[in-house]
Formats: C-alpha cells, structure tokens, sequence
C-alpha cells in the first residue's frame, strides 16, 4: 500500500506526558528510514511532518514482504557536546 498523504499535512501522535522526559528539540521521529520533521510537542500530542516520498523500512533487508510499511519511531536527542 502506497504512502499518502497531502504535502503539508502531518502525523499527529496520542499520549501522556508525551513532553516530559525531552523537549521538542530533542524528539527524533522517523517514519522508516525517513525523517518526520518535529512541528509540535505537548504533554498530550506529537505533531510530525512526513517525508515527501514514502521512505523504506528501516530494516527493510530483514522484512520478509517486500511492500512492508515503514514504522514509526520516536527517540530522543540529548543537545550538546559529547563527554560534557
């Protein structure tokens, strides 16, 4: 199944205490291997805008069918240097 969406639109996340443990300049969201850009960060909602394309799976050699859908992951990102 094809990725669709309308350029500008955005993936919004439910949750709680979503803002708690990082801000939302640290939040890294991928769909796949591909980047969501970050719009929005409250305690209850994320708001992300997806790639343009549908990207691959992150481990799309490990995926048994070949049109599996990307998955959506969100890390985080401790700003600043190394060893400080």
């Amino acid at each position: 199944m094809p990725f669709r969406h309308k350029p500008g639109s955005v993936f919004s996340v439910e949750g709680e205490n979503l803002d708690l443990a990082m801000s939302k300049e640290e939040v890294v969201a991928m769909i796949g291997d591909g980047p969501c850009v970050v719009k929005t960060l409250t305690r209850h909602h994320l708001y992300c805008e997806p790639p343009v394309e549908q990207p691959l799976p992150r481990h799309h050699a490990l995926r048994e069918a070949p049109d599996s859908l990307p998955e959506f992951t969100v890390s985080g990102q401790v700003p600043g240097r190394a060893g400080h």
